[in-house]
């Protein structure tokens, strides 16, 4: 009888023994539940640390620049050297509305843009005199008024764009094609109320219009709501040198 006892708590011990072992010696096969774990979506860094991003596609701009004076200057200077074998000495010529342009472009992609741009200016000669033969001994007085304008479709490539969390910079070149109209008429004073006749020369000629921008430098600043300042380099009908001006981006 004792040695049916002893072999059935042998027996008992053994079979207490076989979970624990497997349990401690890595051999376990009970069913574990996994826990998924879910990840976060990660915020993109460019969309989160630069909201800002006006001069990317479909983005419009709107702007106006004030051009250099060189164009008029030229314009002045051939009057003056044309007019003084005929009227005598005169003085400089004057730039009566300073150059101009009013742009816009759109954002067709993220570094391209096409547009349209008006550029306007108008120089006057120095107040000329030429015999009242009405009134013998007085003179009438008149000016020679010259208005220059060009209309052009532009095409822009930017080069160099950054983007930061307060504004968005583009460096940029490209060309302008159109039309270019310069007006030419007499003008009597105001203080001449004489009817005598006066040298009057009046008419338009049309031609071609092209304009280069070798480097063109925009920024536009989120604290301003997009409005910003562009400056640009370059030649032709519109601005011969350094052009500044603002701009407004949506």
């Amino acid at each position: 009888m004792r040695n049916l006892i002893t072999t059935v708590s042998l027996a008992v011990a053994v079979f207490i023994a076989q979970p624990i072992q497997a349990q401690y010696s890595g051999n376990d096969d009970t069913t574990k539940v996994q826990e998924t774990l879910v990840e976060k979506p990660k915020k993109s860094g460019n969309n989160y640390k630069h909201p800002l991003h006006p001069f990317q596609k479909e983005a419009m701009t709107f702007y106006w620049d004030r051009n250099s004076n060189v164009l008029v200057n030229i314009i002045g200077k051939a009057l003056k050297d044309n007019l003084e074998p005929t009227f005598g000495t005169m003085g400089k010529s004057i730039v009566s509305k300073k150059p101009q342009s009013l742009g816009y472009q759109y954002h067709f992609r993220d570094r391209w843009t096409m547009g349209l741009v008006y550029a306007w200016t108008q120089v006057k000669t120095d107040t000329l005199q030429y015999p009242d033969f009405d009134r013998p001994g007085n003179y009438s007085t008149f000016q020679y008024v010259i208005n220059f304008n060009a209309f052009l479709g532009t095409i822009n490539y930017a080069w160099y764009l950054k983007t930061t969390p307060k504004s968005t910079m583009a460096i940029s070149s490209g060309i302008a094609l159109g039309n270019s109209r310069l007006d030419y008429q007499t003008q009597r004073m105001k203080s001449d109320t004489g009817t005598a006749y006066i040298p009057a020369f009046n008419g338009a000629i049309n031609a071609q219009g092209i304009q280069i921008t070798l480097i063109s430098i925009k920024q536009s600043f989120k604290g301003l709501r997009n409005v910003g300042y562009q400056a640009a380099l370059g030649g032709g009908v519109n601005s011969i040198g350094l052009s500044v001006g603002l701009n407004y981006t949506l």
